[in-house]
């Protein structure tokens, strides 16, 4: 799964990854660098609004525009091999992607001595990226509207699935703006794109600091030796 994660970059340093000529400029950055966003956090994403694609701050936790209990769960990840059929996500998938920006993530391990040991991911070489997720506008659950995010994971590849079954559905910077764009992309399409990505992923150990979600510095992603 993917239920932490790092965008510690401007958003400036993601516009040549987001690879869309015309993505609209919205507000500057709403959602200040962050190296430890967490669920009912707010995040970055790019989706495709009125005018175009367009950078949306995003709160952690879909709620679709349907919903009208404020105690509904509130998933933060979507599964790639469901997401088109289950009827929390099947609309955010055919008119709702977006594409979520995103340094690195983080994963925990259990030891041999019954303890957790947080793991920081990136793509090899360190670049920013951006992962596959569903968007929603919803009107109901409270006096302002709320616009949220979930995150769909796949199966995990060679690189890091010894660390765990699922990752983050990361796609192709040639994929992204087909990805957004519902009005051209068929449902068979996309659901080719949601195949398990082949971007090998570099792990490194990290202190135990970033399991507290107020902790938020560049010690969350410092490698650290393992005895």
């Amino acid at each position: 799964m993917c239920g932490r994660f790092d965008r510690h970059r401007p958003v400036t340093d993601f516009l040549e990854v987001i690879g869309i000529a015309e993505l609209v400029a919205g507000q500057d950055e709403p959602v200040a660098p962050s190296y430890n966003v967490a669920p009912s956090r707010e995040a970055m994403a790019v989706c495709v609004g009125d005018a175009g694609p367009t950078l949306k701050a995003l709160v952690w936790g879909f709620a679709p525009a349907w919903a009208k209990n404020p105690k509904m769960p509130k998933p933060i990840n979507a599964r790639a091999e469901t997401v088109a059929q289950k009827p929390m996500f099947r609309d955010g998938f055919r008119t709702s992607r977006c594409l979520v920006l995103c340094d690195g993530y983080y994963e925990w391990q259990r030891q041999s001595d019954g303890t957790k040991q947080p793991f920081y991911l990136t793509v090899e070489g360190g670049a920013p990226f951006l992962m596959a997720g569903l968007w929603a506008r919803n009107t109901t659950l409270g006096a302002a509207p709320v616009e949220s995010f979930c995150v769909i994971t796949a199966e995990a590849n060679a690189s890091c699935r010894d660390l765990h079954p699922r990752m983050p559905l990361i796609l192709s910077p040639e994929h992204h703006e087909t990805w957004l764009d519902a009005s051209s992309l068929d449902l068979d399409t996309a659901t080719e794109m949601l195949r398990p990505p082949a971007n090998a992923m570099r792990l490194s150990a990290v202190s135990r600091f970033v399991n507290s979600p107020s902790n938020d510095s560049d010690q969350c992603i410092a490698p650290i030796s393992q005895a």
